[in-house]
Formats: C-alpha cells, structure tokens, sequence
C-alpha cells in the first residue's frame, strides 16, 4: 500500500518521508517493477545524499547518459538533464543536509526537467531550503516538522530541570544541603536528558 501511495505521489510531483528512508522506496519499487506489478514511465536515480551538488547532479544526468563527462560545469549538468525527454524519479535519503544553494538547483530542475523526488529527512533541516521542502507532498504529516510547528524539546528541558531543581532544594532545606547542590543537579538533569532525545 505505501509503495503504491508513493508511486502515485511521484507521478504528481515530489513527496517527503520524515524519519524514513528513501532507499528502502526505491528498491521496492525496482522490486516490483521487475516482478511487473508496475510499469512506471520514469528512470529510477538513488542518492545517498543530495552533497555535494556536482555528484548528486552527474548521477541523475548519468542515469540516462551514462558517458557524461565529470569535466561538466554545474550549470552545463543541469541543462544536459532538463533536455531529457523522459521522466526522472530521483530516490535521496539525508535530505536535511541539503544546502540553500543545492536545494534551489534541484528545484530548479523538478520545474523545468521532468524531475520528482522522493526524499527521507531524519534530522533538522536549514530553513532556507523551505521554499524547495513547501514542494513536497508529505507521507507522514504527524512526524514532520513544517512551519506552523514549534519544537519544544530545550523548552521542555529546562523546564523538567527547574522542577527537578527546585524538588532538590526543597530536600536541601529540609535537610541543610546547600543550594549549590541543587543546581549542580539541574544541570546534570538537563544534560542527561539532552542526551536521551538526541
């Protein structure tokens, strides 16, 4: 079911799984293309990371013209590739380490070549990739982090430390231990859990 949901989202355009991983999407789909349950229109390109720019574009250019020459400028790559005919479905996982630059060239190339992605982010990403992000459709909405969501996680921390701190030194005051060790509690409290999350 999820490898037909993300056929059907590529044919329309660009989807993102958060915490997910784009290979394992696209070897079921090369899966089930030889098995022949499905026949897409499109080449199948697989990035372990969208960096550096230059390798990622070569690979999707060599996908069709397996020859090109690595001597190719950046800009030369991408013409090279939005003058192919057909559809190109680019697999990438890390998409959170794309950069403001990268993610406008492959932008760039999804609106003038026939370029979907299929992208897996598992961390943060920079915010001034959000105008290529905004272009893709989402398979899990609840684990993503969009705009309109705030990350609570320091908030949350600090806030578990002071209650911690503050029950440590309520015990301190009933028992003479100094405020000092109340803090140095906090503090190891917030670490810990800094930890934990991360």
């Amino acid at each position: 079911m999820k490898l037909i949901n993300i056929v059907s989202c590529l044919e329309d355009g660009n989807v993102i799984e958060c915490g997910g991983n784009a290979l394992e999407a696209y070897q079921g789909i090369l899966e089930a293309i030889e098995a022949g349950e499905i026949t897409p229109e499109a080449t199948l390109v697989y990035l372990v990371t969208p960096m550096p720019l230059k390798a990622g574009l070569l690979q999707i250019l060599r996908a069709h013209k397996p020859g090109a020459s690595e001597k190719l400028t950046i800009t030369g790559i991408m013409n090279e590739i939005a003058s192919v005919k057909g559809e190109t479905w680019v697999f990438m996982d890390h998409f959170e380490d794309l950069t403001e630059k990268a993610a406008l060239k492959y932008l760039w190339l999804h609106e003038n070549g026939n370029v979907n992605y299929m992208a897996a982010i598992n961390g943060t990403m920079r915010a001034e990739v959000g105008s290529f992000y905004s272009t893709f459709q989402r398979l899990n909405p609840h684990e993503c982090l969009d705009d309109e969501a705030i990350d609570v996680t320091w908030a949350f921390m600090a806030f578990m430390s002071i209650l911690m701190a503050l029950a440590y030194f309520k015990v301190g005051l009933d028992y003479g231990i100094l405020i000092t060790g109340a803090l140095w509690f906090a503090l190891i409290a917030f670490r810990t859990m800094n930890y934990i999350l991360r």
